[in-house]
């Protein structure tokens, strides 16, 4: 299937076709006229010849040889053009060795047909026989051939010449039309700094005075959709700092106290009274278990006394206990006094979620997990990258939660954040976090 044609072609199409359909019209017009004409220039010269043969016979009848004055004067016409006279039963003359610049589709298509009128000389003197007056039109058609194909060269030529000129003014007309497209792909890639030198006819004026207002309302709106999801997740921080120190301050010093308050009444007991207050005491550790992994993915306490360089370690060190047959490397290369909260607490539940994603679904032999600050665009960044040698990504596989998630709190900071698969084999995760307070476009 043919792809379908830009503004331009279409508009220099529809020119080409009307300029082809009036040079046929043209064409098709002189050729009819030419027709009329060849048809015309017949019935003239076959008159004028009628009129000539009555002169001439009629002169001929008082000559003393009419015979040789009828041959003399058959001698005499053969170079007449137009018209062949001559005596039925002789033959008719050979004609003058002429190269005829009209072709034989043209001649045949406006030339009349042959007129031939045949005068009986029987009673005129001593001259007996049938005078043929033949109309040749030959010449007339040459003639007019001439003047059809200059007429269809020169309209050809005009045609030609409107046709580039109209074509220059649709291309510097629509010219504006590749500037206003090109501001659109930036708009619809995330580019909201929008500056759209657009000339020409009003209308692409003001189609890019409206594409720049609405890259301004766009920019608008990014920035409020930023700010509410910044503040969503801060309200989520903490609330989930309000429930971990409530399960650390309040249910772990109960849990701790109901514990200890067993240990000293199995003490005191014996036999299967003992063996239930022990039974209950496995419980409650489980449960303190329970409450610690909670406490850890709701406010890691690594990260606010280690820092999270330290917080890091702890992650993969945990990873390591799990998983001993897995490598797990990590290279920490950022000052942490010059990250805020926000920004490390983000970085440490990227890297978490990126390790339990490899865990869960990739079956890695080695994983790679680097924190390190770059610069882009003159722009200092924090780039967090989980990288795995398992099975890569699966092409029809939907992000969970955890990575939507992690998508809108990086969003929130006004970084970016990516998955894809990784060169030869395996996936990575990568986000990059500012930290000079600039933010980019989500």
């Amino acid at each position: 299937m043919l792809p379908p044609l830009s503004l331009r072609a279409r508009l220099l199409a529809l020119l080409g076709a009307v300029l082809a359909a009036g040079l046929m019209v043209g064409v098709g017009l002189l050729m009819l006229h030419a027709a009329q004409r060849v048809r015309a220039e017949s019935d003239s010269t076959a008159r004028l010849a009628r009129e000539f043969a009555a002169t001439a016979l009629a002169s001929l009848e008082d000559s003393r040889d009419p015979v040789a004055a009828l041959r003399g004067l058959l001698a005499e016409v053969e170079q007449l053009r137009h018209i062949r006279i001559y005596m039925d039963g002789s033959g008719a003359p050979a004609e003058a060795e002429q190269e005829r610049r009209a072709p034989a589709w043209f001649a045949a298509l406006v030339a009349a047909p042959p007129s031939v009128t045949r005068i009986r000389l029987d009673g005129r003197g001593r001259l007996a026989g049938e005078l043929v007056l033949a109309a040749d039109p030959g010449d007339e058609v040459d003639e007019i051939w001439d003047e059809v194909a200059a007429l269809a060269l020169g309209a050809a030529g005009l045609a030609l010449a409107g046709f580039v000129v109209v074509s220059l003014a649709a291309a510097r007309a629509l010219s504006p039309a590749s500037a206003l497209v090109e501001a659109l792909e930036r708009l619809r890639r995330g580019e909201r700094s929008l500056s759209v030198p657009v000339g020409g006819a009003p209308e692409f004026v003001a189609i890019a005075e409206r594409v720049e207002q609405l890259a301004a309302a766009l920019a608008r709106l990014d920035e409020e959709n930023r700010a509410l999801i910044q503040r969503l997740v801060q309200v989520q921080d903490e609330e989930r700092r309000d429930i971990a120190r409530d399960l650390h301050d309040e249910i772990g010093p109960f849990l701790f106290a109901i514990r200890a308050g067993l240990g000293a009444l199995g003490r005191r007991l014996d036999g299967d009274r003992r063996a239930d207050c022990t039974r209950i005491e496995e419980q409650i550790s489980a449960l303190q278990q329970v409450n610690r992994r909670i406490l850890g993915r709701l406010r890691p306490a690594a990260l606010d006394e280690l820092g999270l360089g330290g917080a890091l370690e702890a992650l993969v060190r945990g990873w390591r206990e799990l998983y001993p047959d897995v490598a797990i490397a990590l290279c920490f290369a950022a000052a942490d006094a010059r990250l805020d909260e926000t920004t490390a607490l983000t970085a440490y539940r990227i890297a978490q979620e990126g390790l339990t994603n490899v865990f869960r679904h990739s079956g890695a032999t080695r994983v790679e997990v680097s924190v390190e600050e770059t610069a882009q665009a003159g722009r200092r960044e924090l780039r967090v990258a989980v990288r795995d040698d398992g099975a890569g990504l699966d092409a029809a596989a939907r992000r969970g939660i955890g990575l939507r998630g992690m998508g809108e709190r990086v969003a929130a900071l006004g970084g970016r954040v990516a998955l894809r698969s990784s060169a030869p084999r395996g996936a990575l995760l990568e986000a990059h976090l500012p930290l000079d307070g600039a933010r980019e476009p989500a």
